[in-house]
């Protein structure tokens, strides 16, 4: 059985609230951005939001999962020389990225410092919950989420009443309120010791002893992962033009919806500190989470065609096709996301790599080929993306071999 089953059934109930909560207040901030930037202005946020989780992620995401299991094993000043790392590399990456982008005149100069600072924040919640998780705070974890989708909601709502609801607030309305639940999560965890467990296995001595080797490979996939969900809108802005990035901005919300429902599945398998797992103690969650991402895709299927519409605005119409089709590709995303924590779980990381940096090749030349085509185009290369993503880390875990693989 699986270490989550130490886990209070409660707080799992908790935790999966609030991963309903996250994708309810970004339905909800939504059309506030969107009737009050335009397709334009939106395609603009998602460029920024783009190189703020891109830059956060990119060493920050494995960076995480690999505290998240290996945490006890690392020396206290390796962690450390992690979490300095991460964050430097984040503001470092953010601010070039958005300098670029001012210097070729599709951002304003005046967001490069909200960019930057964004993204050393966004990777110190990263880092943050992966030692929570560590740790078995699923609790914590879930109030966090709590905290930072309501004062985005509320924060948003009160700029946008007020009619102060521009470009830059709007990337404001996105930081601050992880700020506020990163610093939840530092008093929470602060006093609060994991436990390293006797007689450990030989692969976690190597953990110790050679920590760089256990953490090269999650990064590298967590990478991938990055670049697969959040580089399109760097990549299509100067391909497809703001406006229809808008619109492929809408259809990347309804995907995300997969990712963050598949986050309750991810966090249960992800939590404890007691090692690697056997990839058949997975069996159960990846087959509740495809259930849960195929009901998604039908819902999407017959609804977004009236939904987008009336929720951001009939000029948002040109987004119902690419919502449609990147809802089938949603369903791939989700359950890779689950997938490839499975991976590092068991201690399978560098498969992860391979499959996220090979969808992350798939989706860049797709988007450039199928560029003509605008925003349906992108959906369609973000659909195969995410199969490709998904197929290696399920067809090794499910294969027979694989099931009686023992730690």
């Amino acid at each position: 059985m699986v270490a989550v089953a130490t886990i209070k059934r409660g707080h799992h109930v908790m935790n999966a609230l609030g991963s309903v909560l996250v994708p309810l207040s970004s339905l909800l901030v939504a059309p506030l951005l969107t009737r009050s930037l335009g397709p334009s202005g939106q395609g603009d946020f998602a460029t920024s939001q783009s190189i703020i989780v891109v830059a956060a992620s990119i060493l920050g995401l494995g960076a995480s999962d690999s505290l998240a299991v290996y945490g006890n094993y690392w020396f206290r000043k390796f962690r450390l020389g992690v979490w300095a790392a991460v964050i430097l590399g984040a503001f470092v990456m953010a601010f070039c990225a958005a300098l670029a982008f001012t210097q070729a005149g599709f951002l304003h100069a005046d967001l490069l410092l909200v960019l930057g600072f964004g993204a050393v924040i966004f990777a110190a919640a990263l880092l943050q919950r992966g030692m929570a998780l560590n740790r078995n705070m699923i609790l914590a974890i879930s109030i966090e989420k709590w905290v930072t989708a309501l004062s985005r909601l509320m924060l948003t709502a009160g700029l946008f009443l007020t009619g102060h609801l521009t470009l830059q607030n709007a990337v404001v309305t996105l930081v601050l309120p992880q700020l506020l639940g990163l610093v939840y999560l530092f008093f929470a965890a602060a006093g609060k010791r994991g436990t390293v467990p006797t007689g450990p296995a030989r692969t976690m001595r190597r953990a110790t002893i050679r920590p760089l080797k256990t953490l090269n490979w999650a990064v590298v996939g967590g990478l991938g992962g990055v670049l697969l969900v959040n580089l399109d809108p760097m990549v299509l802005r100067p391909l497809i033009g703001a406006e229809q990035l808008g619109y492929y901005a809408i259809a990347l919300l309804v995907a995300e919806l997969f990712t963050v429902a598949a986050k309750p599945f991810r966090d249960a398998a992800m939590a404890g500190s007691n090692g690697l797992r056997k990839p058949a103690e997975f069996a159960e969650i990846i087959k509740w989470c495809s259930l849960v991402m195929t009901a998604g895709v039908l819902v999407c299927v017959g609804t977004l065609w009236f939904i987008i519409p009336w929720v951001f605005g009939e000029e948002f119409q040109g987004a119902v096709v690419p919502a449609v089709i990147l809802a089938l590709g949603g369903w791939a995303k989700g359950l890779g996301f689950l997938v490839n924590g499975i991976l590092v779980k068991t201690g399978h990381a560098r498969i992860r790599a391979f499959a996220t940096l090979t969808a992350v090749g798939f989706s860049i030349v797709g988007m450039v080929l199928l560029s003509p085509w605008g925003a349906v185009g992108a959906a369609i290369a973000g659909t195969v993306a995410y199969a490709v993503m998904l197929v290696p880390g399920l067809a090794y875990l499910r294969s027979p071999r694989t099931r009686k693989e023992r730690v």
